[in-house]
């Protein structure tokens, strides 16, 4: 399952920038489980990304922190100038998906666990 990234902010000291996630990144989710250190909370283990025993006592991230997406999902792009398409040639994919409107709510969690 995949999911982006929408908030980065707050990272604990203890955990390296090495380990952190990058807002607007797309991750792949690997485990989703009940965190001990905050109950009622979602946490996501990550394929691209671990915390190591360096950052304990952290094993996962906050669930909160990202936007589930939809495994069919596809972006039309309307019709672009010339100027608009080397603009776009030349901004990274990570730019672009900061552009996108994602909110916490509109994540659908009925498959998630």
């Amino acid at each position: 399952m995949k999911a982006i990234c929408i908030d980065s902010s707050n990272k604990p000291e203890n955990i390296s920038e090495y380990e952190w996630v990058e807002e607007g990144r797309v991750y792949t989710i690997t485990e989703v489980v009940e965190m001990g250190l905050q109950n009622g909370k979602l946490g996501i283990a990550l394929e691209e990304i671990q915390l190591t025993d360096a950052s304990a006592p952290y094993k996962y991230y906050s669930l909160e922190r990202f936007l589930l997406v939809p495994e069919n999902l596809s972006i039309k792009l309307k019709e672009l100038s010339d100027e608009d398409m080397r603009d776009w040639q030349e901004s990274s994919l990570k730019t672009i998906a900061k552009e996108i409107d994602a909110y916490e709510e509109d994540a659908d969690l009925t498959n998630s666990i």
